[in-house]
C-alpha cells in the first residue's frame, strides 16, 4: 500500500458535483419551513444540510485537484476550512442565532413561556 496513488474515477467526481448543485435547495427549504414553524430543530437540520453541501464542495475540490494536478495536500486543508465552518454553525445553533438572526417575532422567551410550541401538532 505504501507509495500507491489513489485512482481518480468519475464515479466520485460526478455525484459529488451533482450534490453541490442539489443540496442547497433542501437546505433553503428546510430553513424556510423551520422559520415558518418556529422550530429550532428544523432550522438546525437545515444548517446541517448546508454543511453537507459545503462538505461536497470540499470533496469535489479535492477530487478535481488530485485529478488535474496530483495535489493530495488539498484534502486536509479543505477539511480544516470545513471544520471551522462547522464550529461556527454549531456555535450559532447553540446560541439560538440560527432562528433569531432572521427576526423571529416573540422569540425572546422560551416556547413554553410564550404559549407556543416547536412541534407542528401543538405539543409542548
Amino acid at each position: 500500500m505504501a507509495g500507491e496513488k489513489p485512482d481518480t474515477l468519475l464515479v466520485g467526481i460526478v455525484p459529488t458535483g451533482v450534490s453541490i448543485v442539489i443540496m442547497p435547495w433542501p437546505a433553503r427549504a428546510k430553513r424556510k419551513a423551520g422559520l415558518e414553524m418556529n422550530s429550532r430543530l428544523v432550522v438546525a437540520a437545515a444548517a446541517e444540510t448546508k454543511l453537507c453541501a459545503w462538505l461536497s464542495v470540499s470533496a469535489f475540490a479535492g477530487l478535481l485537484a488530485f485529478a488535474a494536478f496530483g495535489w493530495t495536500w488539498l484534502d486536509p486543508v479543505a477539511g480544516f476550512v470545513i471544520a471551522v465552518f462547522a464550529v461556527m454553525e454549531g456555535r450559532e445553533a447553540w446560541e439560538g442565532e440560527l432562528v433569531c438572526d432572521d427576526g423571529c417575532e416573540g422569540d425572546d422567551k422560551p416556547a413554553a413561556e410564550a404559549g407556543t410550541s416547536s412541534y407542528s401538532d401543538g405539543r409542548k
